[in-house]
């Protein structure tokens, strides 16, 4: 596995020799929802207990908040819907340039792609293990509305700390990787020339930048 950080060209030729491994692919995408799940969990138990207190001392009802375990395994669904979508504009990629022919093969490749996200989502659990949220303030006679929104405004104050944007640029670099590696599986499987991989890893990576913005949908749904 480690030749796919330093050889990805060299692990994908390999793959292509070897029926696919379903059980290793698949694990990648889980493993990644896995390790978000337990950064969301961090950055809840966190925050959650600070908002549901502040909520407590206004004497006002908090069923506006999602319940955390729903926030948690909503997130945790990301990098699935993520894979899919993934998977999808590669399939449609090697249809317009190549057709290859072998759809179950770039589905595998796309799916073992997903271990390039893996140090990301550690990084992401040390950074909600040792950051220190700054405490909710409630200004009293607010409407329910109002408070919401307030809610809302603070989540998004968090977000905006260096240690998360740290986080959040860091995010885009392992896009980038995961754009580049899905290029090369397509260069190994179809044949394709450089400049044409180049050109693949630019649109692969317009579609992984959607990623980030699923989550932030979510948490606006939410």
């Amino acid at each position: 596995m480690l030749n796919l950080v330093w050889s990805p060209v060299c692990f994908f030729d390999a793959r292509c020799r070897r029926p696919p491994d379903w059980g290793t692919a698949l694990a990648a995408p889980a493993l990644c929802a896995g390790l978000q799940s337990v950064s969301v969990s961090i950055f809840s138990d966190k925050t959650r207990p600070m908002v549901d207190s502040a909520l407590a001392r206004l004497d006002l009802p908090l069923t506006g908040l999602p319940s955390p375990h729903l926030f948690v395994a909503i997130s945790a669904l990301t990098y699935p819907a993520f894979f899919g979508l993934l998977t999808l504009a590669v399939l449609a990629l090697d249809v317009l340039v190549k057709d290859a022919g072998q759809p179950t093969r770039l589905t595998e490749f796309t799916a073992l792609s997903f271990y390039t996200q893996v140090p990301y989502c550690l990084l992401m659990i040390l950074i909600a293990w040792v950051w220190v949220p700054d405490p909710i303030r409630l200004p009293a006679g607010l409407s329910t509305a109002e408070l919401l929104t307030q809610v809302r405004d603070y989540q998004a104050t968090l977000l905006s700390e260096p240690l998360l944007s740290t986080g959040r640029l860091l995010s885009y670099y392992s896009l980038v990787w995961l754009a580049a590696v899905l290029s090369i599986a397509l260069k190994v499987v179809t044949g394709l020339s450089t400049r044409a991989t180049v050109v693949m890893a630019i649109v692969l990576f317009t579609v992984c930048a959607a990623g980030p913005f699923l989550g932030a949908g979510v948490r606006l749904l939410l």
